[in-house]
């Protein structure tokens, strides 16, 4: 039988993205499975809270009497909470010396506050009583503090996963994260397209205060299980003693320059793309229901509101599953710079013993359907940041064809195609950063190898094993291609004396997440702002919510064009 070598190249490509497939297939491969699951579960609880937030925050702010330009103010909760409480959880949590160890004692503390503050908003009016300007303030701080302790959870959970796991599975790690996420989005928006006062009425008297309960509920169990099965090793000494901690707070900002340039870049992408996302994830379902509305009738009518809201619900119910499709199919056609180094390390130390299976005639099912996703990958796989940039420019084009849209049923055509984009907005950054963080840590050796590819297929057409990736990854900023014969890995000795916390850099990303938050928050506060102005003279203009909302998503995608340009350049480094 003729044999031939495999690139260590090409077969890590394909085998980091098979072995996240075949461990479905694999009993093997379930221990690993229930690690990740349990790992970021919790990340689909916070979803799930953070889902009813976000989807129907607004709708229930404006039923309380606050007008729409306002609403928009009331989201800056979230950069605000972002921009102060990571960076302070990151630096406050990488040097907290409890015996729970460093991240979940915030994780704990932060779920109760959720958990409170979801309490007061599904019951604002009963508690604040028949007091209409005290329930809309009782309602908006509600808001606010819970964006604080949700950003504190997130935060913690996400350093968590790149403490808990090595480089060469921190791509795992993160897939896991945003296929948990996606499940924690479509159980949201599910139960919220649900007429939940007639069936689980003995939760509550609304629709609003039985999301709430469910959202609570679901929220603390979850972290309850990821607590509970992710052990931490408590830390004696903290890196910085509690009176720097302020100090170091004062100048993370300036930390950025000592950062890799990848990181960097990666910074300035999550800049213009969430500027793009945050519109969407604000506006979306308001934006379906007032397309329903105006193809329907008018919104004074009470049943009719009704109907346009579970319209915008049953949309981004169909976003949501679009997501978790996309979250379990893209990982499989993908590869990370960190498994293909660990496996071309890997390959240089102990080169694999090739194993053939037999011809296709003698093959079983399972085998041949092996064989043949094996294929597939070899032949479509893409890098982490070609995928980045193509959901980008998918989701950029969405947005312009906003303006376009008339119909309900076009509209949540867009957001399920929009499921594509956020599935990998959130996994590919993360999971670009993670790998980063975690191989620059001083326990990971590294070596300077180059490895000379030769041809990585059979001439006869056989089966060939490919190499396990094993071991450490070499950073991604250390990885450079030279044309398609040779793979070159840069010695990183030198980073093991700038490695940097997991909770510092993940803080100063999110500042990079927060601040779109600002600059959409008041863009859309104003486009509206100028509408109603112009609205008071003209009530056709006042009738079109949804051509302002839509005026509103192409902003969100000009940016996100921006922000394709620079992930495309990134795919280039």
């Amino acid at each position: 039988m003729h044999m031939e070598s495999s690139s260590p190249h090409t077969s890590a490509s394909s085998s980091s993205s098979s072995a996240r497939f075949l461990s479905f297939i694999d009993l093997s491969g379930l221990a690993d499975v229930a690690r990740y699951v349990t790992l970021t579960l919790a990340l689909g609880g916070l979803q799930f809270a953070w889902s009813v937030e976000t989807g129907f925050g607004s709708p229930y702010l404006l039923s309380l009497g606050l007008r729409k330009s306002l609403v928009s103010l009331v989201w800056l909760a979230g950069p605000l909470s972002g921009l102060i409480t990571q960076p302070l959880v990151g630096i406050l949590s990488d040097n907290c010396t409890s015996k729970l160890g460093r991240r979940r004692p915030y994780i704990i503390g932060a779920t109760i506050s959720v958990v409170l503050c979801l309490t007061v908003v599904g019951w604002t009016r009963e508690i604040a009583g028949n007091r209409p300007t005290f329930v809309i303030w009782l309602a908006v701080i509600a808001f606010y503090i819970m964006d604080f302790a949700i950003n504190c959870i997130q935060a913690s959970l996400r350093a968590l996963v790149v403490d808990t796991l090595p480089a060469s599975r921190q791509d795992n790690g993160t897939t896991w994260a945003s296929r948990m996420i996606g499940v924690g989005n479509v159980c949201g928006y599910l139960i919220g397209m649900l007429d939940l006062p007639r069936h689980v009425g003995f939760l509550g008297s609304t629709q609003m205060q039985i999301l709430t309960t469910v959202a609570s509920v679901v929220l603390a169990s979850t972290v309850f299980v990821t607590c509970y099965h992710t052990k931490e090793t408590p830390i004696t000494r903290p890196q910085a003693r509690a009176s720097d901690n302020f100090k170091l707070l004062s100048t993370l900002l300036s930390s950025l320059r000592s950062l890799p340039a990848v990181i960097k870049h990666i910074f300035r992408i999550q800049l213009f793309a969430w500027i793009g996302w945050f519109p969407f994830l604000f506006y979306s379902t308001t934006y379906v229901a007032d397309l329903y509305v105006s193809n329907h009738g008018s919104a004074e009518n009470e049943v009719l509101s009704d109907e346009a809201t579970r319209a915008g619900s049953q949309a981004m119910f169909v976003h949501a599953v679009s997501s978790l499709m996309f979250s379990v199919v893209l990982p499989v056609f993908t590869y990370s710079a960190a498994a293909v180094a660990a496996a071309a390390a890997s390959y240089s130390m102990d080169p694999p013993s090739y194993q053939y299976e037999p011809h296709a005639s003698s093959l079983t099912f399972i085998s041949r359907a092996k064989r043949g996703l094996y294929s597939m990958q070899k032949r479509f796989s893409v890098s982490l940041p070609k995928m980045w940039t193509a959901s980008l420019c998918v989701f950029a084009l969405a947005m312009f064809t906003t303006l376009f849209t008339t119909t309900t049923t076009g509209a949540t055509l867009l957001l399920g195609i929009c499921g594509l984009s956020w599935a990998v907005a959130i996994w590919v950054p993360f999971s670009l950063i993670g790998e980063i963080i975690s191989s620059t840590s001083p326990a990971n050796d590294y070596h300077t190898i180059v490895v000379h590819h030769e041809s990585s297929y059979d001439n006869r057409g056989d089966y060939v094993q490919v190499p396990t990736v094993t071991g450490n990854a070499i950073p991604l900023e250390n990885i450079t291609e030279r044309g398609s014969s040779e793979l070159y890995v840069q010695d990183s000795q030198q980073l093991h004396s700038n490695a940097v916390s997991a909770g510092t850099v993940l803080g100063l990303h999110n500042v990079f997440i927060v601040i779109p938050q600002f600059i959409t928050a008041f863009a859309s506060s104003l486009i509206f702002a100028l509408f109603e102005h112009l609205a008071i003279n003209s009530n056709e203009l006042d009738d079109q919510h949804a051509k302002q909302i839509a005026i509103v998503l192409c902003f969100g995608g000009i940016s996100s064009a921006v922000a394709a340009y620079h992930a495309w350049r990134l795919s280039r480094y």
